[in-house]
């Protein structure tokens, strides 16, 4: 739900370093999904400030404490692009694998019912995307007071990592919340936010394209946070920057066009689902981008 403090300048398009890096998934096709995000813990706020829900919805995080594996405790703490560093009250910053084995203390509640929740959160290991890449993953485990130690992305494919990205989204309709200073999500890399960065539209310099990738990896064609499809059908990304680009023998039908709204235009006949029921009323598509959307969507060619 908001944006967190990064001491790096903004790079431009042309010197990402995971162009090159990231793996085409089919033959310049990419697997949807449904899921928005894991959800143990949405969302938190860094520097010891409560991160609250929505307007009387009982929701709330407050961190508590944050202590590196070295021993004591961290006094700020932020994200530099999606890479978390912290400092110790020597003024000594740690960062990248040096905060393997740091824990973090929560208080939350969760589901309306106004009782205060204990959790933790241990980061086990931290990895780099890719060799030089400037995408971290992070090994999260969490725990409650008396439980054991979970892994914190556990979805359908099983135990994965998450990249902390510097902004919240309301789970409801899909959209990024307005900043608020420290806000974090560890976005699990099997759903849409974590999907989106691994894409290459890193939100920390191409904010719209990745609200825009949320909206088109589930389908959520009117921006209102409901998905049209199913997990792991192959759609074929591409856009006007550069960031994924058509292959050469790659036999697609255009879908749609999309903006961090949702879909600019929508061709019927090629929707991943047939037939979807959606509640809003979208234009065919006509030549490529002229509807305004930042990246398209299509389907295998029949």
């Amino acid at each position: 739900m908001l944006a967190c403090d990064v001491d790096e300048a903004p790079r431009a398009v042309d010197d990402l370093d995971e162009v090159g890096a990231r793996e085409l998934e089919a033959n310049g096709f990419r697997l949807n999904g449904t899921r928005f995000n894991g959800f143990r813990l949405n969302g938190f706020r860094l520097n010891g400030f409560r991160l609250d829900g929505d307007e009387n919805s009982g929701n709330y995080v407050d961190l508590e404490s944050f202590t590196l594996g070295q021993g004591g405790p961290v006094t700020h703490a932020w994200l530099a692009g999606s890479e978390l560093r912290a400092k110790n009250g020597s003024g000594t910053v740690f960062g990248g694998a040096q905060l393997v084995g740091a824990v973090l203390s929560f208080g939350l509640v969760d589901n309306g019912d106004n009782v205060y929740r204990n959790r933790r959160l241990r980061i086990a290991n931290v990895t780099r995307l890719a060799p030089g890449s400037e995408v971290w993953l992070y090994d999260l485990e969490v725990k409650d007071a008396v439980g054991v130690w979970q892994p914190l992305c556990d979805g359908p494919n099983g135990p994965t990592q998450a990249i902390l990205v510097g902004a919240v989204w309301d789970p409801t309709t899909g959209s990024r919340v307005a900043a608020v200073s420290d806000a974090v999500t560890a976005a699990c890399r099997d759903a849409a936010i974590g999907k989106c960065v691994e894409w290459g539209y890193h939100p920390w310099k191409l904010a719209d394209y990745h609200q825009t990738c949320t909206r088109l990896v589930r389908a959520d064609y009117c921006g209102d946070g409901i998905p049209h499809t199913t997990d792991n059908v192959m759609i074929h990304v591409v856009d006007e920057i550069g960031v994924q680009v058509p292959e050469p023998d790659a036999s697609y039908a255009v879908e749609a066009e999309w903006d961090p709204n949702g879909a600019t235009c929508l061709n019927a006949e090629h929707t991943r689902l047939p037939a979807p029921d959606i509640a809003c009323v979208l234009p065919s598509c006509g030549e490529a981008f002229d509807s305004g959307g930042l990246i398209q969507t299509g389907v295998p060619a029949p």
